[in-house]
């Protein structure tokens, strides 16, 4: 399965709003994908760091419940958090030819950042 990075913006976005409405967010709270997807972007999550979860899977499932954002994570969420950087990010990752990953992701940032400075 490929990585969404719109998904994964979209989770944070989530987690960040059921902070103080509940503590844990399941795979089919979020609308639009397949609740597998989901599992499986929240896995992928929690092993960079981004979110807490909890691994339910079973011998043939990926089945992970959200249960909050981490330091990383709300550090990641308040830098993409605008739209307009969000495209820009992607853009400037695009232009050079990258793969948008982690560190692409990161590197964009911080280009961004002292552009804007």
């Amino acid at each position: 399965m490929k990585r969404d990075w719109d998904l994964i913006r979209r989770i944070l976005f989530k987690l960040e709003a059921q902070a103080e409405a509940k503590c844990y967010l399941q795979d089919s709270d979020i609308v639009g994908f397949l609740p597998e997807t989901v599992s499986y972007h929240y896995k992928l999550m929690k092993e960079a760091g981004l979110i807490e979860a909890i691994d339910y899977s079973g011998m043939n499932e990926v089945n992970f419940v959200a249960t909050g954002l981490t330091w990383q994570g709300h550090e990641l969420l308040d830098k993409i958090r605008h739209d307009n950087v969000w495209n820009n990010i992607k853009a400037t990752v695009k232009n050079k030819s990258l793969d948008l990953s982690f560190e692409a992701i990161k590197t964009a940032i911080s280009t961004l950042i002292k552009v804007s400075l």
